[in-house]
């Protein structure tokens, strides 16, 4: 698998192209299920894993993926072999309630313990990537800031990243970091597929064309998680989940699954492949329950897009009446 090094100068990853996600590991998906998918992607030249504090408590027990992963490593003698992602923020602090009312929030004391805890479920000397996992603006961004980059600075984190915020709310934390000469941001994982999803001014978790310039301009590293919206490309007749389901998709649809028979692909191949060759590259970040769900996906790694068909793929849907319709109207 081919791989690519993400850097904010100070520290440098080299990470696949491909990210797997371990959100359901221990809880949906077994731990006998999980470490063969953890083997296969290995084999398959697949070294980067992403994880989470709060991943699990939805049945009671936060923490339970990081475990996993961190059993897995132990068992197999995995060490630096693999880059591990994890991230603070959304742990509840009320078993058995994982509301978003309840969630641990982004203070100076959350970062420093749940970074200790998370190191030692994964039995890891430092946490690769941490990210700040959903934006907490009851707490002074300026003591978010200085937590993160008093654990870079420690080495206890090697890169910074943001997840579920806000484009100004990133910049204006990197701001801060700059103005100190601190680890600030360096990667940003949101939510992002091939589907347009409707706008919806409200909504944060998203890759937006805004998010995309800034990347751009700062050479930050985007991650799509979601990048296959819940197995959607994969049955034909299930309509898109909400926010998606809108005349705009449905002809970028038809586009999709004409490319993927082309090209002798699935259509959840071409999204990937579609999402790593952008411009610039996010690196997808896939689940899969199954080893043959996984080899599925694997399948993305070496398919090509040419010029052509991802001017096709693009084009699609973007003069919808729909849209047309949602443009407001000129007052002067």
């Amino acid at each position: 698998m081919r791989q690519r090094q993400i850097s904010d100068g100070r520290v440098s990853l080299q990470v696949s192209q491909l990210c797997l996600g371990t959100m359901y590991f221990g809880y949906r998906t077994d731990e006998r299920t999980s470490f063969a998918i953890l083997d296969r992607f290995l084999e398959a030249g697949g070294n980067f894993l992403d994880t989470a504090n709060n991943y699990g408590q939805w049945h009671g027990d936060a923490g339970e993926s990081e475990r996993v992963i961190g059993r897995w490593r132990r068992s197999r003698g995995v060490t630096d072999q693999v880059v591990v992602a994890t991230k603070v923020g959304a742990r509840t602090l009320v078993p058995g309630d994982p509301s978003p009312a309840h969630w641990q929030g982004l203070g100076a004391k959350t970062i420093r313990e749940d970074a200790e805890t998370s190191l030692r479920q994964l039995g890891v000397e430092r946490l690769d990537l941490y990210y700040a996992h959903v934006e907490d603006r009851s707490t002074p961004l300026e003591e978010t800031v200085d937590a993160l980059a008093e654990l870079a600075e420690r080495g206890t984190v090697g890169l910074l990243g943001a997840s579920n915020h806000a484009t100004w709310r990133i910049e204006r934390a990197r701001a801060i970091a700059r103005a100190g000469g601190r680890p600030a941001y360096q990667c940003v994982q949101q939510e992002h597929s091939y589907l347009l999803p409707q706008p919806d001014p409200g909504q944060l978790n998203l890759i937006t064309e805004e998010l995309i310039d800034y990347a751009t301009a700062e050479d930050l590293t985007l991650l799509a998680y979601s990048p296959l919206l819940k197995g959607v490309y994969a049955r034909p007749d299930e309509a898109p989940p909400a926010g998606y389901d809108h005349p705009s998709n449905q002809q970028r649809l038809a586009v999709l699954r004409e490319v993927a028979a082309e090209l002798g692909a699935t259509p959840n191949q071409v999204v990937l492949a579609w999402l790593m060759q952008g411009e610039p590259p996010t690196i997808p970040v896939v689940g899969a329950s199954t080893v043959a769900q996984l080899d599925e996906l694997l399948g993305a790694v070496d398919l090509r897009l040419d010029r052509d068909v991802r001017e096709r793929l693009e084009a699609a849907g973007h003069r919808a009446d729909h849209w047309e319709a949602r443009a407001p109207t000129p007052t002067g």
